[in-house]
């Protein structure tokens, strides 16, 4: 008998993936399809300023979701994300609540037109009471380093779809759900596939991600994994802003390869990217869980190993 958990994030990867699908291949600024290492030139940069635009660059136009774009040869960008979590059940009658921040620096070189490496630093927070199976805790400091490798296999400009692949090593001081101290090791693996719908307007990302994590715990290693599914849609209302909706899928598991399931939770939310210049953008992204089962849980929700709401927010600046 299936959970929940599993036909949601079925459904959600089915729904999306029919939409990418849907529409034609993209030939832009006079390249080839297929030509995704054809270097820009310097007349293509000319039109685009002539005519007041910019290029849709496709990573961040959508949510929690990533699209397939990455930096091109020598461009640079620093961003400062800052990601939220909020609810979970309380322990027993009485107030609650429960708020994790983390905030991260990140810096991004683009080495050629489909290598993109990034390093950063974070901040985490916990302000945790009176939550089920996790201390009382109010505090947080400096939480960990992290560097991603980011490469595209196709252009969604210049093929049928963009396809790109990451990986993201990260060191932690900081336990994600409880915040207490502890050192830990994530090795996030994602695939992003994303399509140009409709020209210039509507847009299309699905996102897979696997994460094994080693966290040091009172009696060793803790092994655990994490697996997100989720699609996202994103239309450009007027030039440089765009308004989005995101179906999400977020499952933990007890080992390295799912041995045990621990709690998995669907959400679903909208999303907003403005380029507020040609070097510059703003994002928000919120995600509100819908659906979610767990093994501790008597609901239709996970609000034991997942939160009820999550939000996002990023601001980048590329030279």
């Amino acid at each position: 008998m299936l959970r929940v958990s599993q036909i949601h994030s079925v459904g959600a990867a089915s729904f999306v993936a029919g939409l990418l699908i849907l529409g034609s291949p993209i030939m832009i600024r006079g390249a080839r399809a297929g030509d995704v290492d054809a270097p820009a030139t310097r007349a293509d940069a000319d039109d685009d300023d002539e005519a007041g635009g910019y290029e849709i660059d496709s990573e961040n136009i959508f949510g929690f979701t990533d699209g397939s774009d990455v930096n091109d040869r020598g461009e640079q960008e620093i961003s400062l994300t800052a990601v939220g979590a909020f609810g979970r059940n309380r322990e027993e009658p009485g107030s609650s609540h429960y708020s994790a921040w983390e905030a991260e620096l990140e810096y991004e070189y683009g080495f050629t037109r489909n290598l993109t490496l990034s390093v950063g630093a974070s901040l985490g927070y916990h302000d945790i009471e009176n939550v089920a199976e996790l201390e009382d805790i109010s505090g947080g400091g400096f939480n960990g380093l992290s560097a991603e490798l980011k490469y595209r296999f196709l252009s969604w400009e210049h093929a049928p779809f963009g396809l790109a692949v990451s990986v993201e090593p990260e060191w932690s001081r900081y336990e994600d759900d409880s915040g207490e101290r502890a050192d830990g090791f994530e090795l996030p693996f994602k695939l992003m596939i994303d399509k140009e719908l409709v020209s210039e307007k509507l847009f299309g990302a699905i996102n897979i991600l696997y994460a094994p994590e080693w966290t040091d715990g009172e009696e060793g290693t803790e092994k655990e994994s994490t697996l997100e599914i989720s699609g996202a849609l994103s239309w450009q209302v007027s030039t440089g802003v765009f308004l989005g909706g995101e179906l999400r899928y977020l499952a933990g598991y007890e080992g390295l390869a799912f041995e045990h399931f621990e709690g998995g939770a669907f959400y679903v939310g909208p999303s907003i990217y403005c380029q507020v210049s040609k070097s510059a953008y703003l994002k928000a992204a919120y995600s509100y869980q819908v659906a979610g089962s767990s093994p501790e849980s008597d609901g239709n929700l996970d609000l034991i190993s997942h939160e009820r709401q999550q939000l996002k927010l990023n601001l980048g600046i590329e030279f």
